[in-house]
């Protein structure tokens, strides 16, 4: 077994309820050495958009053949697949509900399957919480060096979410708000490559878009967030290389325009 394997968690459980724990001690019941992290627990209920989001903005700060469970599940218990992923450099379970879309696209050299060998799960899986009696136990033996073929036949017709994005005749640019973090600020679905293919260049800090229909003007392309006054909104590209609307000490996410699962306009500068 190589030394301190790791696996992380991405759930929408939150911290009342001892969902989380229970996964963690379906993992120790098979090697209680494992290192677990939460990635979060904090994803919005039953959005698989904002979890996938959300893994792929954390898989990536681990050692190689870190192992990364997902499990943001409304169709849990139902005929859809649980699926193990092996990319070159890590291990993915989660849902195939599209949660691992994200990862599906950046990840290189992947090998699907879907997770159907019982002598992998707990003695008696319940339907409404395979995270713990199915997931959770699989992590533990990949972690352990368990090939994922092991664990079921290769499956190569996964759901992918589509991202939303329209280009209209005037070559406004429509994307959906992803995700809002606990500052308020707001994810915008394109990443920094999609939007200097969109504009043509890299965006400059004097590129002054207009955002249609929003309270307070976005009136700033920024690097960081005091490049707006305090109170003051301003586009940048985030952490994780996506398009952001922050305000400078105040929250974004107040404006109703902004809220998850919206579409925000943005017209190409004059």
């Amino acid at each position: 077994m190589p030394d301190s394997p790791i696996i992380t968690l991405t759930t929408d459980f939150g911290g009342s309820d001892t969902y989380v724990a229970q996964m963690k001690g379906a993992i120790a019941r098979v090697d209680p050495r494992l290192r677990v992290v939460d990635l979060t627990h904090q994803a919005p209920a039953h959005d698989v958009h904002a979890a996938g989001y959300l893994l792929e903005t954390g898989y990536a700060a681990f050692p190689r053949r870190t192992v990364h469970v997902v499990v943001v599940d409304p169709g849990v218990g139902t005929p859809r697949r649980a699926l193990a992923l092996r990319s070159e450099r890590y291990d993915f379970l989660g849902p195939d509900n599209g949660v691992l879309s994200r990862i599906l696209d950046r990840e290189r050299d992947l090998r699907v399957y879907a997770i159907d060998e019982r002598r992998f799960a707990t003695g008696s899986v319940s339907r409404t919480f395979e995270g713990r009696d199915r997931f959770a136990p699989a992590a533990a033996w990949l972690a352990g060096g368990l090939d994922p073929a092991e664990l079921g036949p290769a499956v190569d017709d996964c759901i992918r979410l589509s991202r939303f994005r329209h280009i209209d005749s005037s070559g406004a640019l429509t994307i959906a708000a992803l995700h809002a973090d606990r500052f308020g600020n707001v994810v915008l679905d394109v990443t920094a490559a999609e939007l200097e293919d969109w504009l043509g260049c890299a965006p400059r800090r004097d590129f002054a878009p207009r955002l249609l229909d929003l309270e307070l003007p976005v009136e700033r392309f920024g690097a960081t967030f005091a490049d707006a006054p305090p109170g003051e909104s301003l586009l940048l590209i985030n952490s994780a290389g996506y398009l952001e609307v922050a305000v400078n000490r105040g929250r974004a996410d107040a404006l109703g325009c902004l809220r998850r699962g919206r579409h925000v306009r943005l017209t190409p500068p004059a």
